[in-house]
């Protein structure tokens, strides 16, 4: 009889093994479209230590080892420098292309206003004292000086946005970062009961995933199962079951946009801190790099643009004689240029002539305006010369920013995808998973039936 026992024993374990395979290959299909799930397999293994019957080894069955996931170490080792990395060029170009006031096809960009003006000026210097064409030149002035403030302004515009955009997203980085930390308590703990824990580690997968694409951290696995993160700065933003969080402030040597600080994960702080990596990355890198860039250019360009001319202009003579009048003011930066009030209000006061006893009909301080196009008073530049480089440098920026952002994101989508073939499930496979453990556990049913007709003969007998 006790032979007989041994029969169900070794078939219970092993019907709980097949029902596990069975639990396992429905959870798949249960899970085949959600996100972040990562198909679980059911390792299945022989009872050890068999039994001795005589010169025999007889086995005892089989039993549910454990529940793992399916996942390819070396691709999961490229996912997070690779969505860090895309996400960072995504949002450096999605930045930039927010900027078209230095599109060098614009009709009203700065290349085009500065040819206009200086155009003006010359069909001016033909015939100064005729009204029209010295109301064309004002035009062309005032022109020239809204096109500097709205190249400013857009730009100012985008790096603005770029501080919006750090207020708005930091609560999404500090929830994660607390998630994280969370699941790694969670995991431990729920590890010291044996098993892998796999609805929860998929749960810090995605935490992770995401974290990762925000701030371009860098996860590291210790010995106790936690996923730890650090900053490319090298701060930890998760250390076991404690997270860092973000915040923001003024940072008066750039113009009072925001900068980046950190609480630390045993509470110190905050300090300031560098994330160079991420959608964070991304957008400072844009916001700091190119985009700052290009505003020191604008206002260079601009403030030598109208010292030159200022200094033409206010040596010549209006047609009343006056003479000492600047045709800029607010020449300290691009955004704050303008044509001076008093010439905009009288077009008389544009001084065209170089000899106050022919004030109206000279054009002594046209000539000497006209001339600053040739001067090289932007930075060893002409003024079409400093703002062509302006506009190419900036358009370079952008399609570098976009080539690697098209680059990124290709090994990001490929490596996505290996994770999928490596993590994800199929529906065939695991119809066929579902199939197998049925038959095995139909199989050892009978063997069950069999050990309870040999229970009933021997009861018969007795």
């Amino acid at each position: 009889m006790g032979d007989l026992l041994s029969v169900l024993q070794n078939a219970a374990s092993s019907l709980s093994a097949a029902r596990g395979a069975a639990q396992t290959a429905s959870n798949n299909l249960e899970n085949v479209n959600t996100p972040g799930y990562s198909r679980q397999t059911a390792v299945i293994q022989s009872v050890i230590p068999s039994d001795r019957l005589g010169g025999a080894t007889l086995g005892n069955g089989s039993m549910l080892a454990t529940v793992t996931q399916s996942r390819d170490r070396f691709v999961e080792a490229q996912m997070p420098v690779a969505l860090g990395s895309a996400s960072s060029s995504l949002a450096q170009t999605n930045t930039l292309q927010s900027v078209t006031a230095l599109d060098p096809s614009a009709t009203d960009g700065i290349a085009a206003s500065l040819g206009n003006f200086y155009s003006a000026l010359r069909a001016l210097q033909q015939d100064p004292s005729n009204p029209a064409l010295r109301q064309t030149a004002l035009a062309s002035s005032q022109a020239l000086a809204r096109s500097f403030n709205q190249a400013s302004s857009s730009i100012s515009s985008a790096r603005s946005a770029v501080d919006s955009q750090l207020q708005t997203t930091l609560p999404q980085v500090n929830q994660l970062a607390s998630q994280v930390a969370s699941l790694n308590l969670q995991i431990q703990q729920a590890g010291t009961s044996g098993g892998s824990p796999n609805a929860l580690l998929d749960a810090r997968q995605q935490a992770e995933d995401q974290l990762v694409q925000l701030t371009g951290a860098v996860p590291v696995k210790d010995n106790k199962g936690n996923v730890n993160l650090a900053l490319s700065d090298g701060t930890a933003l998760v250390s076991g079951d404690a997270a860092a969080q973000f915040s923001v402030a003024p940072d008066a040597t750039n113009g009072g946009h925001l900068a980046l600080r950190i609480t630390h994960t045993d509470g110190t702080g905050p300090t300031a801190v560098q994330v160079s990596s991420g959608t964070l990355g991304g957008l400072i890198t844009a916001r700091d790099g190119a985009l700052q860039s290009a505003s020191s250019g604008l206002d260079q360009l601009a403030a030598g643009v109208a010292d030159s001319v200022n200094t033409a202009h206010a040596a010549g003579f209006a047609e009343d004689g006056s003479t000492g009048r600047v045709l800029f003011t607010g020449t300290a930066s691009a955004g704050t240029i303008s044509v001076n009030a008093a010439i905009a209000a009288d077009p008389t006061l544009f001084a065209a002539a170089g000899d106050p006893a022919a004030a109206s009909g000279d054009a002594g301080a046209l000539q000497a305006m006209i001339a600053t196009e040739s001067q090289t008073s932007v930075n060893g530049n002409t003024p079409e010369g400093a703002a062509a480089q302006l506009v190419a440098g900036f358009g370079s920026a952008q399609q570098s920013a976009s080539a690697l952002s098209d680059h990124d994101a290709a090994v990001s989508n490929q490596l996505t995808t290996m994770r999928a073939s490596a993590s994800g499930v199929s529906v065939d496979e695991e119809t066929i998973n579902l199939t197998q453990a049925q038959q095995g556990y139909q199989a050892i049913a009978r063997v069950i039936t069999a050990a309870n007709a040999c229970f009933d003969a021997l009861f018969a007998v007795q």
